[in-house]
């Protein structure tokens, strides 16, 4: 007698194994390109309990970071006028913080480090150590909410609102919060002592607020505690981050060469000493080497983010900053001549109009050493720090993003002459960017040269802007820890502006942060310009062997995408994700706000609709959009995308 439950049991099991060796096989290839070993070595050490040894825990304490009222701050000029800060400031003396530049929560003063405030839910075993908490817990949700007020991003606005206004009441609470902060998270005890990189920005941004209250050359001994302590959390496990090849090995090299460095500065104890000098050259060492393998000679950082761009800029304009500051010997030129690049390719892609920039790439929600009033997406205060600190002038003329410069006090660099985008192939990177000669329309087409592993399935998105809009947009990111679905729709094909295939993503995912299978394309090496007319193509094939060619055509302030498509089973479908916004479907024409869509082709388009879309502009936030898709079944198919921009817009 056949026994269909164990021939049942049988083809599951089999087909368990499959999909196990399928995984395996996507993965074999990428393993000398992530670091494997630094990974394995790590995950060796935290399983062993190596790392609690190596990293034991410390003790609660409770002295101030920063001087109270005495000669050392007092009587300090303010910079700048007065300015939204100190309602930012009274927001948090009520316990209103912002989280991730978006929203505000009300988690007390001073805070409680541990609430997740959108959950509502607490971290439990916040006395474990680190290495004994998980990577992602279902029971407290995502954990970068629990770091986010560890951030000291508090601490800015409270220094720069008691500079502002001389009330004491701010210092008197900067030094409350900061205290409590250290009574509640003794060393390496709790979640937010788990990232290094996290460790390496609070101690960056302590010290700032130590700049902006003058008190960073006679500090108090309570900073010097915290200084030291978060190097000594940083230092064991930087191998971890530099083999991840993304900002965390920037972050944490760059607090290692700060912190030790500020160390030797103000420390006269031997034993801090001995350690600052290790760590500062540690440091050095390891900005030099993440600075030349992870930004390309383009200025494309190896995330392909646009965010995860900016927030390594910000790490190596405080690197800079800190070093003249502290008097210490200069980087190498490749060193500046990286930065400057970098600091080039976040100018090209920010729309100077209104300081926003594709939204290209994952997005943590991420904005460090906030000095100015701007909007999160407003990515002008970067790129000008960065600009007068790499290249000795500014990027833009007058503005409030000139406050940071006043904060540190860098207004005295003037401004470039040549402040112009133009069209421009970012080989290295895999970005294209086509301008109109008077660069009030520009688009951005990523196209795949992976180096680096890639997090968003996005080869071939075109963005599209006019006189500071994001006409055609990407989706975002949303949040790392949800639930699969969000997770596939925000980094998968389905939120990007280009052509997907059989209704599976361009690469295959084999983790949370990962894909396997990274696409390769061919592609323009310049943008032709000749008689009125920009020209750039490239083309790529996904893992199924469907091939995708796209060719954009500019003449007249009119916009031709050109599709080129085949080797697809069942079914391709063309998205172009619109600006929110009243979008009318008149056949083949799609008509919004001063633009108007034509789609066309070589073959039969079974289905050309307007759907409910989603994106996500800030961490945690989605919203709805429309998303004009276009379907084709029969291949090869060429379609025909034409951007008319109305008169008068």
């Amino acid at each position: 007698m056949v026994n269909y439950k164990k021939i049942a049991f049988i083809c599951v099991y089999l087909r368990l194994i499959i999909m196990m060796l399928n995984k395996i096989k996507l993965l074999l290839p990428l393993l000398s390109r992530l670091g494997f070993a630094n990974v394995a070595g790590y995950r060796l050490a935290l399983a062993s309990g190596l790392i609690k040894k190596v990293m034991p825990e410390g003790k609660r304490y409770h002295d101030p970071l920063f001087h109270s009222s005495c000669h050392l701050i007092k009587d300090l000029s303010c910079p700048v006028p007065e300015s939204g800060v100190v309602d930012f400031a009274e927001d948090q003396l009520k316990g209103d913080i912002f989280y991730f530049s978006d929203r505000q929560y009300n988690v007390g003063s001073p805070p409680d480090w541990f609430l997740n405030p959108v959950s509502q839910k607490r971290c439990p075993d916040v006395d474990l150590h680190w290495s004994r908490l998980p990577d992602f817990s279902d029971e407290v949700g995502d954990i970068k909410i629990i770091w986010e007020a560890s951030r000291f991003d508090w601490a800015l606005v409270f220094a720069r609102a008691y500079r502002i206004t001389g009330a004491e009441k701010y210092l008197s609470v900067l030094n409350k919060w900061a205290g409590d902060w250290t009574d509640k998270n003794p060393l390496n005890l709790g979640p937010n002592w788990k990232c290094g990189q996290e460790a390496a920005i609070r101690m960056l941004q302590a010290l700032l607020a130590a700049f902006l209250l003058n008190q960073h050359k006679l500090p108090a001994s309570g900073l010097i505690r915290f200084v030291f302590e978060h190097c000594s959390r940083i230092a064991p496990t930087v191998r971890y981050a530099v083999a991840q090849d993304n900002n965390h090995g920037v972050s944490e090299a760059a607090g290692l060469f700060v912190g030790g460095a500020w160390l030797e500065m103000v420390s006269s104890d031997p034993h801090v000493l001995r350690k600052a000098g290790y760590w500062v050259q540690k440091g050095r060492i390891l900005l030099e080497d993440r600075v030349n393998r992870l930004i390309e000679k383009d200025g494309s950082f190896s995330q392909y983010s646009v965010n995860y761009h900016r927030l390594a800029l910000d790490m190596l304009s405080m690197v800079e900053f800190w070093r003249r500051e502290i008097d210490q010997p200069f980087f190498s030129l490749n060193f500046y001549g990286k930065a400057g690049a970098a600091t080039n390719w976040l100018f090209q892609m920010t729309e100077f109009l209104s300081g926003d920039a594709p939204n290209l790439g994952a997005n943590d929600g991420a904005r460090l050493f906030l000095l100015t009033n701007t909007p999160y997406r407003d990515y002008r205060p970067s790129v000008q720090l960065a600009s007068a600190l790499f290249s000795g002038c500014r990027a833009y003329g007058a503005g409030v993003w000139d406050d940071c410069l006043r904060w540190l006090g860098l207004d005295d660099v003037e401004e470039t002459k040549d402040t112009f985008n133009r069209s421009h192939v970012f080989a290295d990177g895999g970005y294209a960017k086509l301008t109109t000669p008077d660069s009030r329309t520009w688009g951005i087409v990523c196209f795949p040269v992976f180096r680096f592993r890639p997090s968003h399935a996005d080869s071939l998105h075109f963005d599209f802007w006019h006189k500071g809009e994001n006409i055609l947009r990407d989706g975002g990111t949303f949040s790392y820890n949800t639930d699969s679905e969000w997770l596939d729709y925000f980094s998968g094909t389905r939120s990007h502006n280009t052509v997907q295939f059989d209704d599976r993503n361009q690469m295959p995912r084999v983790g949370r942060f990962l894909f396997g299978s990274w696409s390769k394309g061919i592609f323009d090496n310049k943008v032709v310009q000749e008689d009125g007319l920009l020209f750039w193509s490239a083309s790529c094939q996904d893992f199924c062997g469907c091939r995708h060619k796209r060719t954009i055509k500019v003449k007249n302030n009119v916009w031709q995408i050109i599709d080129e498509i085949d080797g697809f089973e069942n079914n391709a479908v063309l998205r172009w994700r619109l600006k929110p916004g009243e979008w009318s479907l008149s056949g083949n024409v799609c008509e919004g706000s001063g633009v108007k869509i034509e789609i066309c082709s070589d073959k039969t388009i079974r289905r050309l609709e307007l759907v409910k879309g989603w994106e996500s502009r800030h961490y945690l936030r989605k919203t709805e959009l429309p998303v004009l898709e276009v379907s084709i079944k029969t291949k090869p198919a060429t379609l025909i995308t034409e951007i008319n921009l109305k008169p008068n817009t």
